[in-house]
């Protein structure tokens, strides 16, 4: 029998507040539900890799918050915007902070056992709610939102995960020959693109979209892909990888590269592939487009989505949402 895996010292977070472990023979998941339901770690146990980003907590959690580099870790909910946006002309009647309300935030847990946590956050006008549940290498995230002001709500969400990568991985995402662009910049200069093939190469990007560039690319790019039909995205290499599902209510993906090139040149390197309302940054934006996502007076909306670890073929399994 081979010798277990050598699992990583949960070292992890720096100065952890209430960390919650789910976990089963494959996965063990870590989250902090007094700083946005953050989830801090999501382990393969079978080969002992983490998957998400690695940092600790910042005390910058107010309605003037930025999300910069030392926020920048793990797993966090964006809603109902990402980049800030003065909302002061909707139902919303104020300035959004970056990457909106719930993160960093306590949020009250409502349910847990070994596998399974559900946590919601309340506010006035809006209850947002999310299940985290392991079933073998699947991690589900069952989501609730539920109006509970006089207004309709218009809003933006995104699953905003942060990935540890390596420039041994490369990002797999079917069916797509095109993105739009909304940044793009290299060794801290600015280009302007609408649009850029995918994965490439391009005049523009000279190695691959897919392929995860070393921290020493100074490269930083925020890109979408629209209309997915497969609605899964994969990262990974060997037998490492993070298959990333969600059903057919969301069907954008937001595609975040940071190879050393963001907030400045520097050593940040992570990915995030964001399952989105909106192929957008702000929900002005969003407004903007054909049939923003509105919940009426009252109304509740649930959706799902999945990560998955292991070889592509098992991770794949969860692929299929109605």
């Amino acid at each position: 029998m081979p010798a277990a895996p050598c699992l990583p010292t949960e070292l992890w977070w720096i100065g952890e507040m209430d960390p919650i472990k789910i976990e089963n023979e494959q996965l063990r998941v870590t989250v902090s539900p007094s700083y946005g339901a953050r989830v801090v770690s999501l382990l393969d146990k079978a080969v002992g890799r983490e998957w998400m980003a690695q940092g600790g907590y910042s005390p910058n959690t107010g309605e003037d918050a930025q999300y910069r580099a030392e926020e920048c870790v793990g797993w966090d909910e964006c809603f109902p915007t990402v980049s800030p946006w003065d909302a002061s002309g909707t139902s919303w009647g104020r300035r959004l902070r970056d990457h909106g309300d719930v993160w960093g935030r306590e949020w009250t847990v409502v349910r847990s056992s070994e596998i399974e946590l559900t946590l919601r956050y309340d506010d006035p006008q809006f209850r947002f709610e999310r299940r985290l549940r392991v079933d073998g290498p699947h991690l589900r995230a069952d989501y609730r939102l539920d109006n509970l002001g006089g207004t309709p709500l218009p809003y933006l969400w995104a699953l905003h995960a942060l990935l540890a990568v390596s420039d041994r991985d490369r990002i797999v995402l079917d069916s797509v020959d095109t993105v739009s662009v909304t940044h793009l910049a290299r060794d801290g200069v600015s280009v302007i693109k609408a649009s850029l093939p995918w994965p490439g190469p391009s005049a523009d990007c000279l190695e691959p979209l897919d392929r995860v560039q070393p921290v020493q690319s100074r490269f930083a790019a925020k890109l979408y892909a629209t209309g997915l039909a497969g609605r899964h995205v994969a990262v990974g290499h060997g037998e490492k990888w993070l298959t990333i599902a969600w059903d057919r209510t969301i069907q954008d993906l937001g595609i975040w590269l940071n190879y050393g090139g963001w907030p400045q040149p520097g050593n940040i390197h992570h990915i995030a592939l964001e399952p989105t309302t909106a192929p957008v940054d702000h929900l002005g934006q969003a407004l903007d487009l054909p049939g923003p996502a509105t919940l009426a007076v009252g109304e509740s909306r649930s959706w799902m989505a999945t990560m998955s670890v292991g070889p592509r073929e098992q991770a794949n399994e969860s692929n299929t949402h109605d």
